[in-house]
């Protein structure tokens, strides 16, 4: 256990020294309303329809924006990577005829199922507040991208057809057919995401300097004007990185749920499923994980060229101490990851023949550790320019971890890929494993969990859930203090600033952590199937 101690001590002076020095030095305290004070003096739109006030402080409304949405996108990455996961599982399932994988697919699609209503409820939530709270710019809003808005509709409902069916037909149609429809789900998620993104990114990087709307009729604009708002600069480079971190978090989500059911079960039947299942869902999210930063440096690329103003606030401004959280977080679950690969695969790296594995792996995490520390430099503080904060050296840092990363997924693969099936497994007193073909692998122990690897599932978990949270903050702190960057203000100028302040936004993320994590184990408590029983739901 000196390991996860290591690294929560770690993450404490991590987070000690972010918001105890890196935030003051870098101006986090000072709002962007009051910074681009001139801006918004020059602003075209200055709200004239009554506002309502509510009592959390002059933050009060960006507050209950910032905490429905932040839910909604946590549901919303959970269907949106979930359903890739249910689908891809059952063809594993369907290929090896292995009848965990069956039973994985079936838990994960109607956890799925469960909450998809509380991922539209957040979602109409955050809706209804916009439109009482921001009228100006859900006014502008549902002009220039209300077909967009209405293809998202039309997508939400063929959404609840097919994963309803996809559900209840489980067992009953054909298994191409059955497919047909998990995939269907997937893509069409995946579609549905896309439709409502073209609002996200049109927010930070919008297709003109201001908005021409006057027309009549079924287009308010030109329809050159309007492909220009709706598949913006980052359109489709934020819909690839969201679906990275999707997949990244939901499999990070698996393997943590995993440790809480085998924790609560205890026959060995089930210990052994779900060690099992927690391998399988870091796998899945180290698959997201390893495409997530290089997608991220694109996307902020892509910003650098068409809102340099976003950009610097992001990368050097006042706001830059959420990406070092960001990196600090991304960091600490690469070699969260790391450690679990070496912990629970002990037994076959100490091998004479994997010994150059083993010692492989203990420099990967040493290289790990060297990246993180470079990550979380600041690039600049009051005090100056930080040399060890040069963006070459993080890009380098970041390429380093994806490399580590991927190969950890392909020695986890492999490792998953020659393990026998457990169902029909014999073990012999020599410690190796009698495999259906009669040959010998080595023992992995599956069911015999370490504490340091549980505990790095459930920190992994954890981990891949801030990420998600903090990083939807990140890109709307950006263009703070406008809705529309650099043409709608957040009404209210300096009695109303923005973003919301670090003391108050760090407390909206625990609550929405603490909140989503108690939600995903009550609910995964009843959708999950152990082998030793035939739930009926």
């Amino acid at each position: 256990m000196k390991k996860i101690y290591y690294v929560v001590i770690v993450l404490a002076i991590f987070f000690i020294a972010l918001f105890g020095f890196i935030v003051p030095q870098q101006g986090g305290n000072i709002s962007s309303t009051e910074l681009y004070a001139d801006q918004l003096a020059a602003a075209d739109y200055n709200e004239t329809l009554p506002i309502q006030t509510v009592d959390l402080s002059a933050s009060g409304r960006s507050i209950f924006i910032a905490f429905v949405m932040l839910s909604h996108v946590v549901f919303a990455n959970l269907h949106l990577g979930g359903a890739w996961v249910a689908a891809g599982t059952e063809s594993i399932y369907l290929r090896t005829k292995k009848e965990r994988f069956n039973r994985l697919a079936r838990s994960i699609t109607l956890f799925n199922v469960i909450l998809f209503s509380a991922g539209a409820t957040f979602a109409v939530a955050g809706v209804l507040f916009f439109i009482s709270l921001f009228p100006v710019f859900a006014f502008e809003a549902f002009h220039i991208y209300w077909w967009p808005l209405l293809a998202e509709a039309i997508t939400f409902g063929f959404e609840i057809f097919f994963l309803y069916t996809y559900w209840f037909s489980w067992g009953k149609i054909s298994n191409g057919w059955h497919q047909f429809l998990g995939y269907a789900f997937a893509i069409d998620v995946f579609f549905q995401t896309l439709f409502i993104n073209t609002l996200a990114s049109g927010m930070l990087t919008p297709g003109a300097s201001s908005i021409g709307w006057g027309e009549a009729g079924l287009l308010t604009m030109s329809l050159q004007s309007l492909m220009s708002w709706w598949i913006n600069a980052t359109t489709w480079i934020l819909q690839f990185h969201r679906l990275a971190a999707a997949v990244s978090f939901f499999g990070f989500l698996v393997a943590m749920l995993a440790m809480f059911h085998y924790l609560d079960r205890g026959d060995p039947a089930s210990k052994t499923y779900w060690d099992l299942v927690g391998s399988l869902g870091l796998s899945w999210g180290l698959l997201g994980l390893i495409f997530q930063p290089v997608l991220g440096l694109i996307f902020m690329f892509t910003i650098f060229k068409n809102n340099v103003q976003a950009f610097r606030m992001i990368m050097l401004g006042n706001r830059a101490w959420e990406m070092v959280l960001m990196v600090g977080l991304l960091s600490a679950l690469f070699i969260s990851v790391l450690v679990y690969y070496v912990d629970r695969k002990e037994r076959i790296f100490s091998m004479p023949e994997n010994m150059r594995l083993q010692r492989l792996f203990r420099t990967f995490i040493v290289v790990a550790v060297i990246s993180a520390f470079i990550l979380v430099q600041p690039a600049t503080t009051s005090f100056g320019v930080n040399p060890l904060g040069f963006m070459s050296f993080k890009l380098i840092a970041l390429f380093i971890l994806t490399a580590i990363g991927a190969v950890s997924l392909g020695v986890d693969l492999v490792v998953l890929r020659a393990r026998p099936e457990v169902e029909t497994t014999l073990t012999q007193p020599s410690g190796s494993i009698l495999s259906p073909s009669g040959l010998q692998q080595p023992q992995v122990e599956w069911g015999n969990l370490s504490e340091t690897s549980r505990s790095f599932l459930w920190l992994s978990g954890l981990l891949g859930t801030a990420i998600v949270i903090v990083m939807g903050f990140v890109r709307e702190s950006g263009r703070s203090p406008f809705v529309i960057s650099q043409i709608i203000p957040v009404p209210g100028g300096q009695a109303y600033p923005t973003p919301i302040p670090v003391a108050q936004i760090v407390i909206v993320w625990i609550l929405v952590l603490v909140m989503v994590v108690s939600i995903f184990w009550f609910t995964s408590r009843v959708t999950a199937e152990h082998p030793e029983e035939a739930e009926e739901i």
